[in-house]
């Protein structure tokens, strides 16, 4: 029987992947190359999450899921805070550690992979759905109707996905942050 994955290994492989992807991208993303950075042997990483694409995955999973934490303990913090301001907290909270600036990063970079086998996966548009899902409940719950919210969320994700783009491209952080800034207030209640 094959020994059980080691959670706290999957958790330290993870996180140093993670810091790995928020400087690197994954763009040509090579096991031989990552498990060099991380100083273990590509099996390690083979064992813990399957493949390459488990990885990726688990990296998506836990971009998600740290973004959307932080979200709701904004909301439980002020459950009166608007969608706008929780963008601009969670777009600073990104910026402030760059394992956490992998988070849009890696989800951005996914949606636009050329991979076709993440396409026929659904993962592209699962990205985009979720976060848009996500914003609509609550711009319903700041009092818009539900068609105008599903705009608004549509606008709010596909603004922050260029933002983000445009920080990786350009680098040229006062002026996207002036931008999300705009975006917030364009979006205030």
């Amino acid at each position: 029987m094959p020994r059980p994955v080691d959670p706290l290994r999957r958790e330290q492989v993870l996180e140093g992947a993670i810091i790995f992807l928020a400087e690197h991208g994954l763009a040509g993303l090579s096991l031989r190359r990552l498990a060099a950075h991380l100083g273990v042997s590509t099996n390690v990483i083979s064992y813990q999450f399957g493949s390459k694409e488990g990885l990726v995955d688990a990296a998506l999973a836990r971009a998600r899921s740290a973004s959307t934490e932080m979200l709701m303990a904004t909301r439980t913090e002020d459950p009166d805070v608007t969608v706008a301001d929780a963008v601009r907290r969670t777009w600073a909270w990104w910026r402030a550690a760059p394992e956490r600036f992998a988070y849009p990063r890696l989800n951005v970079e996914a949606m636009m992979t050329s991979d076709a086998s993440a396409f026929e996966q659904g993962r592209r548009p699962e990205l985009v759905n979720f976060w848009i899902d996500f914003f609509i409940d609550w711009f319903v719950s700041e009092g818009r109707s539900r068609a105008h919210a599903e705009e608004l969320s549509t606008l709010l994700s596909a603004t922050l996905s260029g933002l983000m783009i445009d920080t990786l491209c350009t680098g040229s952080i006062d002026r996207v942050d002036r931008s999300l800034e705009r975006l917030a207030l364009m979006i205030e209640p």
